[in-house]
């Protein structure tokens, strides 16, 4: 008898693979859709924060300070570090970034486009960063996206765009490390902290926060991220430290007031709201909100005591002794107080009853707060546009434009003798010692004199001259026309 060996077949289940599975399902599981939405909410809200910060950007004159910055970035480098070193109190980055716009002599929206791109730039990576958390993220970045105050200074030509844009990229980046360290997270932090530094000395603030993000650890890591920070302050130290200690005997920031309840709760409610009734109260909401996302997100809650909690500890405790304590000062941080009122705000509308229904009147009473106030930023004129304006429309060839006090004379250089294309000649003005004068063209003196004052009580008439047009006045801001007789 033979044994017949029958082949076995063996038969494998139909699989499909997981991809396909996972394609074909996509469609119909609804957190896919609700992730879909809030992507689409967060293109939207990225994209109208871009048209406010663009909107009639080039509107009106160059302020004081973008002024000072387009004049200081048309003089040679060496000239340029000295000047700021005894006229300024920021570091050069910005001019430096700034000098070649300056020296085109372009126009005010495209000197002011950088800027705005950057806050724009801002708004983006916030969205981004904020892309998993919901509701709160898509608050969070509604509130950065119409926030008054981002757009105000995102759309300056100064330095305060760049640091809207390097106070959410440390941040992202922070949260990066505390989720899962990587090769290139310290050399990146000490390349941000030396453009920090080079932008603004509020960034020794944030650097002191950013200290306290590995807290006790002395794992290689740990290590890597403090001497990270080391390498970007050191590295500031050897570029730009001998001039900043001219800078900080030049008393530049003088009026800047000391700390006491009263600034700090205005600089840091300013962040969310310009109405100053509202000041204090946006300053609690922070502190709460700040409570609220420790507890629901405690990575991104490290983050936002190391990038503004501590910060503005430190601020406080040094704008007892130094002129620190300001809104602009914190533009670093600027990020954190609304992402703060946004999780505050989510926190009430998780809740139920009467807890829900207040979330819900405070979100309606946050944009309706807020939206009016960057409404009335994007339409804002700067402080000499309506003057300037008025003095060009009278101004001829020959005659001598004048500015008191002098410091205003930047404005007055970039309208009429890089905007306007006039040639102009500085001229000092008889009489009038304490002015600064540009005299228009090269025809031959008129003898008028244009006088732009804007400390009206001190007189213009002197016994050698006449008026020669009717006083103009815009609130109390004067244009004298003076004819000046020989003496």
């Amino acid at each position: 008898m033979t044994a017949t060996l029958q082949p076995v077949i063996v038969v494998e289940p139909a699989t499909t693979p997981i991809r396909d599975i996972r394609d074909r399902r996509a469609p119909s599981d609804p957190r896919i859709r609700r992730n879909h939405n809030v992507t689409l909410i967060l293109v939207a809200l990225v994209v109208i924060g871009g048209g406010l910060r663009f909107w009639n950007l080039g509107g009106s004159r160059l302020g004081y300070d973008e002024s000072f910055t387009a004049m200081a970035g048309r003089m040679p480098l060496g000239t340029m570090f000295h000047y700021l070193g005894l006229n300024d109190s920021h570091p050069p980055l910005d001019y430096l970034l700034h000098a070649p716009l300056g020296r085109a002599g372009i126009s005010e929206f495209w000197f002011r486009a950088p800027s705005a791109l950057l806050s724009l730039m801002a708004v983006a990576l916030f969205a981004w960063w904020m892309r998993s958390r919901g509701r709160a993220g898509v608050i969070a970045t509604a509130l950065i996206a119409v926030s008054a105050f981002q757009i105000q200074h995102g759309r300056d030509a100064r330095m305060y765009a760049e640091l809207e844009l390097l106070g959410v990229g440390i941040a992202v980046l922070t949260g990066g490390w505390l989720r899962c360290p990587r090769r290139w997270h310290a050399p990146l932090l000490a390349a941000l902290i030396l453009v920090g530094l080079l932008t603004h000395v509020s960034t020794f603030l944030l650097a002191a926060g950013l200290l306290t993000v590995p807290g006790r650890r002395t794992d290689r890591e740990a290590w890597k991220w403090r001497g990270a920070i080391a390498l970007g302050g050191l590295g500031w130290a050897v570029l730009w430290g001998s001039t900043f200690l001219i800078q900080a005997r030049g008393g530049h920031s003088s009026w800047i007031p000391p700390t006491s309840i009263a600034s700090l709760s205005t600089a840091v409610g300013r962040l969310v709201t310009f109405e100053p009734a509202l000041a204090m109260a946006a300053t609690i909401a922070t502190i709460a909100g700040g409570v609220v996302l420790r507890r629901r997100e405690p990575r991104i809650g490290r983050v936002w005591i190391a990038c503004f909690a501590v910060p503005i500890a430190l601020a406080a405790v040094c704008g007892l002794f130094a002129p620190l304590v300001l809104d602009r000062t914190f533009s670093l941080m600027s990020w954190a107080p609304l992402a703060a009122v946004a999780f505050l705000i989510d926190g009430g509308l998780r809740r139920g009853g009467v807890i829900r229904a207040i979330g819900a009147l405070a979100l309606v009473g946050v944009f309706a707060t807020i939206v009016p106030s960057a409404l009335a930023t994007i339409q804002a004129r700067t402080g000499p546009d309506v003057a300037l304006r008025q003095l060009g429309r009278v101004v001829r060839p020959g005659d001598i434009v004048a500015v008191r006090p002098m410091s205003k004379g930047v404005e007055m250089q970039w309208s009429f003798g890089v905007r306007d294309h006039s040639s102009t000649t500085p001229i000092a003005v008889p009489g009038l010692p304490k002015a600064f004068g540009l005299r228009i063209g090269t025809a031959a003196p008129s003898g008028r004199v244009w006088l732009l004052d804007w400390s009206p009580m001190h007189s213009p008439i002197r016994a050698n001259t006449t008026q020669c047009a009717p006083r103009w006045s815009w609130g109390k801001t004067r244009i004298h026309c003076l004819q000046v007789r020989p003496t």
